[in-house]
Order: structure tokens, then sequence, then C-alpha cells
């Protein structure tokens, strides 16, 4: 995640830095707020403690701006395209 600001502060391009920081942050906090709703069972789901809205949260992150399907799709292309330059320079 470091990574990434530091590139993006600086203007350089850092499409497949923000795509890896945001797929583990958000797939991150969804497994944290599952197992917080799996120690406070049926009581989680209520609007009593704030789990239920941090598990909401965290399934969002994981569908907007970007799919976490998504965001694998974008570092997968880039490590095959780095991968084929690597090839291609070694013949």
């Amino acid at each position: 995640m470091r990574q990434a600001a530091q590139r993006a502060s600086r203007g350089v391009p850092h499409t497949v830095e923000s795509s890896m920081a945001k797929l583990y942050a958000s797939e991150a906090a969804s497994r944290i707020c599952n197992r917080a709703l799996q120690i406070h069972g049926g009581y989680g789901y209520t609007r009593d403690i704030p789990i239920e809205r941090y598990w909401r949260d965290a399934r969002l992150s994981e569908i907007g701006e970007g799919s976490s399907e998504v965001q694998r799709i974008v570092i997968s292309r880039a490590l095959l395209k780095s991968v084929n330059g690597e090839l291609a320079s070694a013949r």
C-alpha cells in the first residue's frame, strides 16, 4: 500500500500497485468482519453494535470501485505483460 501511495505522490503510474493494495485491503477487511460476525453470532447482525455496519462497508469495498475480480484481472495482465517482455528480451 505504501508503494502505491509513494508512486501516486510522485506522479508515477501506479495502477498495478493500487490494484494490489485495494485487493488486499478489501479482502482483509471482509475476512476480519466475517470473523467478528462469527464471534458475535446473530447479535453481530443487529444495529446495537457496529459490526453490522463494518461488514456492509467491507462488502461494498469488494464490490464498489472495481470489484476484486477486476483487480485480479488488472494485476494478472500486468504480470503477464512483464513476463512476456522479459521472454522477448531474452530471445
